[in-house]
């Protein structure tokens, strides 16, 4: 068994790597680490009681902290967080085991330019940095260093939970909306219980709706030639019949569903300008682009899902479509952060048949800067909603989330990064 157990618990040293610190006011502190051997023959091991105290006052993670002995030592190692119980495989004193610390500090701790411990990780690409919040300095850890793999795997992990909690969160929070208007929509029912004749007045309002509706469509029919499916914006269609209610839209609500045969002549005739006019500056292709869209009775927003439906084929990459004609896409978008999730939906429409394409489309777009990094992420954040095309169901857009992961974290580590670097 171990000696002196309490003796050491409470001894506080000045927090130091293998240089030691021998100022007595030196303001950095940490407690002593120490060991209490249990176990005998093979099932030997060291348990550490004081993990979580001095990896508090290192501002690290006690697993970590834990792992490096094991890496050091060649042990197998545990860490319950549940119970702060630190576990190293095989009998290791005192001595060792500060020795130990003493090293990690060094590494993993101190920075490399002020030698205070004043660093937290930042990680981008894959690389492990210590931010400095004494001197600002940015230096890159010993990556070759076994604690690595572990530090990278448990901030992946971390970010995993992070996005199942906020999952969590948002669904908690909409929760109580949703009682709340089922709470509504029946005690609405309630009442129209207790007013004669109130279900008849609303069976003639919904009739009269659906007939306003129809008359609408037999107009639109008239104007296209052809009415196939379509990538469309879906929910466009309960837009216009509210527009048309109070008469707002009455005369521009042409971009729902049944506009697929507009959208095809639209893109047709882009693609036929494009062919005969190889040398068209953007402001040029993009007027010609808006006049397809006021045309065809198409809402504003359509324009990009015409222009990228016109000039975006499966040989994007090889042809390098999208750097050839991110000036015009920037001259349709114009900085609006709405018209650049259209856009983002526009790829995923296109990208239904072969998801693995999203991510690179997405990629160049950013690289082009044809799409914002927090439009990006906000995409990210959300599920199915109002820019979502119609052609891309639950499961598919799922896929879709799926497959720009990298692209996702690697926009989230570069963020992180430079709001560090900004303060």
């Amino acid at each position: 068994m171990h000696t002196g157990t309490m003796a050491r618990a409470g001894q506080i040293i000045n927090l130091a790597g293998t240089e030691p610190i021998d100022d007595p006011e030196y303001r950095y502190k940490m407690p002593a680490v120490f060991g209490k051997i249990e176990g005998r023959g093979n099932g030997i091991k060291t348990v550490i009681p004081n993990i979580s105290d001095v990896a508090l006052s290192l501002h690290r993670e006690p697993g970590e902290v834990n792992k490096f002995f094991g890496c050091e030592l060649g042990a197998q190692t545990t860490y319950s967080a549940e119970t702060d119980r630190a576990v190293v495989n095989g009998a290791h004193t005192d001595v060792v085991l500060q020795g130990l610390i003493k090293r990690y500090i060094d590494v993993f701790v101190l920075c490399p330019s002020c030698n205070l411990p004043e660093t937290e990780y930042k990680i981008k690409n894959g690389c492990i940095y210590h931010k400095c919040a004494a001197c600002g300095a940015k230096e890159m850890v010993d990556m070759s260093h076994k604690l690595c793999t572990y530090i990278l795997a448990q901030d992946k992990k971390n970010k995993k939970d992070g996005k199942k909690d906020k999952g969590k969160k948002d669904k908690d929070k909409d929760k109580p909306d949703k009682d709340e208007k089922k709470s509504k929509k029946k005690s609405s029912r309630d009442k129209d219980k207790d007013k004669e004749g109130s279900d008849e007045e609303k069976k003639k309002k919904k009739k009269d709706k659906k007939k306003e509706k129809k008359d609408k469509k037999d107009k639109k029919a008239k104007k296209s030639s052809s009415m196939q499916d379509s990538g469309t914006l879906d929910g466009a269609d309960e837009d216009d019949s509210e527009g048309g209610e109070d008469g707002s839209n009455e005369d521009v609500s042409h971009g729902d569903v049944d506009d697929a045969g507009a959208m095809d002549l639209a893109v047709d005739g882009t693609r036929r300008y494009l062919k005969e006019n190889p040398k068209a500056t953007p402001d040029e292709i993009a007027e010609v682009v808006v006049n397809q869209q006021m045309a065809s009775a198409l809402k504003s927003q359509d324009k990009v899902h015409i222009f990228a439906r016109a000039v975006i084929t499966p040989d994007f990459f090889k042809e390098k479509q999208v750097k050839k004609h991110a000036p015009t896409l920037q001259k349709l978008i114009q900085g609006n952060s709405i018209m650049e999730r259209h856009l983002i939906a526009a790829m995923e429409g296109l990208c239904v048949d072969k998801p693995t394409n999203f991510p690179v489309l997405l990629k160049q777009l950013y690289d082009e800067d044809v799409l914002e990094e927090d439009v990006i992420l906000e995409w990210a954040c959300e599920g199915r909603n109002e820019y979502t095309l119609e052609t891309v169901d639950e499961e598919t857009r799922a896929a879709l989330r799926g497959e720009a992961e990298p692209v996702v974290v690697w926009l989230q580590d570069e963020d992180s990064s430079d709001e560090s670097d900004d303060e």
